[in-house]
């Protein structure tokens, strides 16, 4: 909050409106869920306001960082009883307001219709992208669980398990992390999943708690968010031995994430990343079967700036968190993505998810009698067939 009140300062601006979620967690710490009513921070170079719905009152008794408290009746609610109203009336003696650039519309049209000069920036974005020691052994915390997701389902899966069986390794994730941390519902969120060869050429397809894993390739994903800051860890792995063609693609998209850490580090425009992987996978001839960037910001969000996407020319700077996750899609054929979280340092980068990457590692052919008995009593308990 102090290096953003002396940004607020150094940029001349009168007032910075603060409404997005986990930017608000960020500087204050509080966890919620607004729905429908509005939260917001008013922060100038001297004073901190947050605006809240009257109903949240009794357990915000304090709030850190912030120097006073305002409250609005109701959303909607009548004239002079509004968000509008209590808003305005904070900065009505400011000329110059920031805001950010996921500001509600509600909130920016509000400010565009009175004698505002609105300044879209992107101030406590780029104070986010840097994380502090703090922050990275929060990330840390969160990789760790994503470890154990994929450990677990890597020692359980077999030719046949069910979505539902892997679905049920998630919950498994979550009860450890209630047992193990000072557990914050409303800043965690746990999916453990595997897209399954019917689908894993769809990067964002939908699995069904019945799709079973056959043949050809599966990827597997731990998306994480663990008492505020997330992870993510992602593998490529098969449950019946791949074909030759599965091989050498699999065998490509390994040399397309050694084309991206073989640059990654502090200095470097982030779309070099992306185009790295990008132009090798086209001097391969799979240009048409790229489907999305190379990565992604991770921290407070699972996708946050900056993106490691050609067109975004942030500078990497040490202790930026990003995924690396160059991905090959071919119908017929499958999937092949991994992906880590991984942190920018000076010299290189540190992966912070650790789990085997080579197909010999990820291809289980194994009979597994227990993880199979289980999953006969879970698809009778859902009428599986």
């Amino acid at each position: 909050m102090e290096t953003l009140q002396q940004n607020v300062m150094k940029y001349k601006l009168d007032a910075f409106v603060v409404s997005e979620e986990e930017s608000i967690y960020y500087l204050t710490g509080l966890t919620y869920k607004s729905l429908e009513r509005l939260f917001v921070l008013v922060v100038k170079s001297d004073k901190v306001t947050f605006i809240v719905p009257k109903m949240e009152l009794a357990h915000l008794k304090h709030v850190k960082n912030v120097d006073e408290l305002k409250y609005y009746w109701e959303y909607p609610a009548k004239e002079g009883e509004r968000w509008e109203d209590i808003l305005i009336d904070e900065i009505k003696k400011c000329k110059t307001i920031g805001v950010e650039n996921k500001t509600p519309f509600e909130i920016y049209a509000l400010l565009k219709s009175v004698t505002f000069q609105i300044q879209e920036c992107s101030l406590l974005n780029q104070q986010r992208w840097i994380k502090s020691s703090n922050e990275i052994e929060l990330i840390k915390i969160a990789s760790k669980y994503c470890e154990t997701a994929i450990h677990q389902l890597n020692a359980n899966c077999y030719y046949g398990m069910t979505e539902l069986e892997i679905l049920g390794i998630g919950k498994n994730i979550q009860r450890s992390i209630i047992a193990e941390t000072d557990f914050d519902y409303l800043a965690s969120s746990i999916l453990v999943a595997a897209w399954p060869s019917r689908i894993s050429f769809q990067p964002h397809g939908i699995p069904k708690v019945d799709d079973k894993l056959i043949e050809g390739s599966h990827i597997s994903l731990a998306f994480l968010r663990v008492n505020g800051y997330a992870a993510e860890l992602e593998r490529t792995f098969f449950t019946k031995k791949p074909t030759n063609e599965q091989k050498n693609i699999f065998r490509i998209m390994l040399e397309a994430r050694k084309k991206c850490y073989k640059i990654l580090r502090e200095g470097i425009p982030s779309e070099e990343v992306d185009l790295a992987s990008k132009h090798f996978l086209e001097k391969e001839g799979l240009g048409n079967n790229i489907m999305h960037r190379t990565g992604h910001g991770i921290g407070l969000g699972n996708h946050e700036e900056p993106f490691l996407a050609e067109g975004d020319k942030t500078i990497l700077k040490e202790n930026m968190v990003v995924s690396i996750e160059p991905g090959i899609y071919i119908e017929g054929i499958g999937g092949f993505r991994h992906s880590d979280t991984v942190r920018i340092t000076k010299n290189g980068f540190e992966v912070l998810t650790n789990c085997v990457d080579e197909i010999e590692d990820l291809t289980f052919e194994n009979f597994n009698l227990i993880s199979r008995i289980k999953g006969v009593i879970a698809k009778k308990m859902f009428k599986i067939k």
